[in-house]
């Protein structure tokens, strides 16, 4: 008597393969996408958190030349300009300026301009000063300014925050600076010029700013 065993053979049908597919390509998509949300998000924390350190450091380092100042030469007593021109007392430093020119803050001191900020990712904007000085021997001024930063996703957005101060002078009634009598800075033709203190002498800086 013969026997005949019949094996049924186990395998992937059609749809199934189908099946699998489609429910792979939806579980893709959806990690791809949450890899790109949380990339785009790092981008715009790291940039946001960017924007707003350097803004800080900026407030103190004005916060502290301004203090050290003497004077506040421009703008005149209950108004307000984009450039700050201070009274020093070391004669290095008189007189020191400050200005916005292409999207970075400078500084300019005795016959020489440095810039505060670069003109790379960051962009200083909205740069005014607001002279509030109570008295000639009680003086203030308040500083405000704008950094901007483009954030590079696939839609480009911008991230812009504002700073402000109000900066009360730690001058004493005994002024040291401008030992020449040099003339104040001023704007003349659209050009920010001041003079500074050499050898007793009052000499035009070779170095300006552009004014309105």
């Amino acid at each position: 008597m013969q026997l005949f065993f019949s094996h049924k053979r186990s395998g992937t049908t059609m749809v199934e393969i189908l099946l699998f597919m489609a429910i792979f390509a939806v579980c893709s998509g959806v990690v791809i996408s949450l890899l790109f949300t949380s990339t785009e998000q790092r981008v715009q924390q790291q940039a946001i958190a960017q924007v707003d350190q350097s803004g800080i450091q900026l407030l103190q380092t004005l916060t502290r030349r301004i203090r050290r100042a003497e004077r506040v030469l421009y703008p005149t007593q209950g108004s307000s300009g984009s450039v700050l021109a201070l009274r020093m007392a070391q004669n290095a430093e008189d007189p020191t300026i400050l200005a916005l020119q292409t999207g970075a803050l400078l500084l300019g001191e005795y016959n020489t301009i440095r810039p505060l900020t670069s003109t790379g990712e960051l962009l200083v904007t909205n740069f005014i000063v607001r002279n509030t000085s109570a008295l000639d021997s009680r003086q203030s001024v308040e500083i405000s300014f704008s950094i901007t930063r483009a954030i590079s996703l696939p839609k480009i957005t911008v991230y812009e925050r504002d700073f402000s101060a109000l900066v009360t002078l730690f001058a004493d009634d005994t002024l040291e600076g401008n030992s020449c009598g040099c003339d104040a800075p001023s704007c003349t033709a659209n050009v920010y010029i001041w003079e500074y203190c050499t050898e007793q002498t009052c000499t035009a800086s070779p170095v300006s700013f552009v004014c309105d």
